[in-house]
């Protein structure tokens, strides 16, 4: 295929998802429809909470249906068939799968519905998308870390769900840094799914075949929750991590810091709210403002400096501490 034909086409699409965006404003109050891959973790699980507190309370939603397909991309993309027949006029959509979502979403918005993937976003040209930089996400783990180790040491790299944007993403980034640091070596990849228990199993597994590690990079708050846990357990000092905003994960900071006062430690953030700011970026489209097609968000670093800004030790593990839910929601979500 010659590349003038590719551009064409390219321009084709472009000027084809440009003309099905252009005819999206009309009047709400509005339904919305709310498909995410898996309620799993307990990050997936806040963001519904974050979903459901905007959607409740914003006067042009008239109402919504929320589905989650278990973590079967098959089932999502019938989940987002069924979301499709309901007639909603914004779809949120939190993808399994950056590809075999596409050709459903793509049908979903050239019948007139807004789709605004999140978090985990898809390679459509017709949804708007709204994330952080993973990579960058992934990358300023690694410089911590590898700086940290004066850039040398053998290390563990904990990813996230197997074929997501978010872990590919993280790790790439990730990977990147590394490579600039040659005495930086990475001696086991683990897909621990950003759950604790899982986590925890191939930490555990991995003591037996490397007894002494220098230090972890891991993408996921509970991944690394379980790890440092898994040292603790164990009498050892946990090496320097990798970590994110989970409650638990900075409970589990604070527990390694009590043994050995020169553990640290990084968080990154991917804000649960991000579900929210998805609808609202929906209701913005079909009100007729202007919207750009990716929105990235920026990534807070929490260090020992400002963590206790975010750690919540009366809270449960379970709570993500980069929050927009008030007081009184939050209470109600751990009270049920």
């Amino acid at each position: 295929m010659s590349r003038n034909l590719l551009a064409s086409l390219a321009l084709a699409a472009a000027l084809s998802a440009a003309s099905v965006l252009g005819a999206a404003e009309k009047p709400g109050p509005y339904t919305v429809g709310f498909s995410e891959f898996t309620l799993g973790v307990t990050w997936r699980v806040q963001s519904n909470e974050e979903f459901k507190y905007v959607a409740d309370n914003n006067p042009d939603v008239k109402e919504y249906f929320i589905t989650q397909a278990d973590g079967d991309v098959s089932k999502q993309i019938a989940d987002v068939e069924d979301l499709i027949s309901r007639g909603v006029d914004i779809l949120v959509i939190n993808a399994g799968s950056p590809r075999a979502l596409v050709p459903v979403l793509n049908k979903a918005a050239s019948s007139g519905i807004v789709v605004v993937d999140f978090d985990a976003t898809t390679d459509s040209q017709l949804a708007y998308h709204l994330t952080i930089d993973q990579r960058e996400f992934g990358g300023i783990g690694a410089e911590w870390l590898a700086k940290t180790l004066g850039g040398k040491g053998k290390i563990f790299a904990f990813n996230g769900i197997s074929g997501t944007s978010v872990s590919t993403g993280r790790f790439e980034g990730a990977e990147a840094v590394f490579k600039k640091y040659p005495g930086i070596e990475i001696v086991q990849t683990v897909f621990g799914g950003w759950d604790y228990a899982t986590s925890k199993r191939a930490i555990e597994s991995l003591f037996a075949a490397y007894p002494s590690i220098d230090g972890v990079w891991s993408q996921g708050g509970a991944m690394s929750e379980a790890i440092i846990d898994a040292y603790l357990e164990r009498g050892l000092n946990p090496p320097p991590i990798t970590g994110e905003d989970g409650n638990g994960f900075f409970k589990a900071w604070d527990r390694a810091k009590q043994k050995n006062p020169d553990f640290d430690s990084i968080a990154l953030s991917c804000p649960t709210w991000m579900s929210a700011a998805a609808l609202e970026l929906g209701i913005d489209v079909l009100k007729g403002k202007k919207v750009e097609m990716t929105t990235i968000l920026a990534i807070p670093t929490i260090t020992k400096d400002n963590m206790k800004d975010y750690y919540r030790p009366d809270l449960p593990n379970s709570y993500w501490c980069n929050t927009r839910l008030p007081a009184d929601a939050v209470k109600k979500m751990f009270s049920r």
